[in-house]
């Protein structure tokens, strides 16, 4: 039986759009993560569109992320690869359809990252504001946000932000009563109300549940990862996203890494390499080196406070109580 302090440490890495180099990030951040001693499980969750596994040269694995989720294992690590000797990989899948999972299969595979026997699990999940995608990164303990300079990266890594706090908000709802008010309050947004105006209009309602969502955002666990940067101004450009996300969605949205375009990082991932196998002086290489270390450094209870479900059939606590909570009544009503 897992303990609560033996949960593993869980990244995940998501954009908001394709291209902006979250296959990338995670494989190397996982490599890093690797070089250090940990044991890390790789999951591709980019259910539609996989491609980690070439990133990682693993070109033809023999299992797949589809095989758990189809039942034909009920073991997540029946699925894995061993990549390094310390890292492994469960590859993900571009099976048609996969990408929309059910409330039930969400809440297993949840469950399943949750359990998994290391120490770190980093998840790239797929692009967009899909439910599976939302959920899969607000389950996590970390969230990266890999940003480019490109406008359209930073309007698309804002709305899945706002697609995650929106989650938050409805999913603290534990009756209908609660629901009533939170679609109340959340309909109001038309008039370009920020979430902390939204709770203002929730708190009098309700100050227990606006209490609760706001504890929720607070350590929610959100970091800006620069990628593709050709200058220091790009990165600064990109930490101005921090004051938006923190001032628009209450959240606390650091920008801790900004990785450099770089002819090494583009010629090992065409390689099906890492950086960090292929060139460990590299600049890349120190860059995904020192964001691990910002993230292992993390005090993890610290994002996790007292807000995890009990699991299953009496396990440790291993899915965030609101997630577990909203996908069990989303289960119940057949959604």
């Amino acid at each position: 039986m897992r303990s609560r302090r033996n949960t593993p440490r869980i990244i995940a890495i998501g954009g908001g759009k394709g291209g902006v180099g979250k296959t990338t990030i995670a494989a190397n951040l996982a490599l890093a993560i690797g070089r250090t001693g940990y044991r890390v499980c790789v999951v591709d969750a980019d259910l539609g569109a996989a491609n980690l596994h070439t990133a990682l040269g693993v070109l033809h694995p023999q299992r797949c992320l589809a095989d758990y989720i189809d039942h034909q294992t009920e073991a997540l690590e029946d699925v894995m690869t061993q990549v390094t000797p310390t890292v492994q990989l469960a590859a993900g899948t571009s099976r048609p359809g996969s990408a929309n999972l059910g409330a039930t299969e969400k809440l297993r595979l949840l469950r399943a990252i949750a359990n998994l026997d290391a120490e770190v699990v980093v998840i790239d999940v797929g692009a967009g504001t899909s439910y599976t995608v939302v959920d899969l990164l607000a389950a996590a303990d970390h969230k990266l946000i890999v940003l480019s300079p490109q406008l359209t990266s930073l309007h698309n890594a804002y709305a899945l932000l706002k697609a995650c706090v929106h989650r938050v908000v409805r999913k603290h709802a534990t009756d209908e009563m609660h629901r009533d008010l939170i679609d109340s309050a959340l309909g109001q947004e038309t008039k370009a109300r920020t979430i902390p105006q939204l709770l203002g209009t929730l708190r009098p309602l309700d100050e227990a549940l606006a209490s609760s969502i706001e504890g929720t955002l607070k350590r929610f666990g959100v970091s800006l990862v620069g990628n593709q940067l050709s200058a220091a101004a790009e990165g600064e450009a990109l930490r101005k996203m921090t004051p938006l996300i923190r001032d628009k969605l209450m959240l606390n949205a650091p920008f801790i890494a900004g990785i450099k375009r770089s002819q090494s990082l583009a010629g090992s991932l065409s390689a099906g390499v890492g950086t960090i196998a292929s060139r460990p002086n590299d600049e890349a290489h120190l860059a995904f080196r020192q964001l691990a270390d910002v993230l292992l450094a993390t005090d993890l209870s610290v994002i996790r406070g007292v807000d995890l479900g009990e699991g299953v059939r009496g396990r440790a606590p291993t899915v965030p109580l609101w997630i577990q909570r909203g996908l069990e009544a989303d289960a119940a009503a057949g959604r």
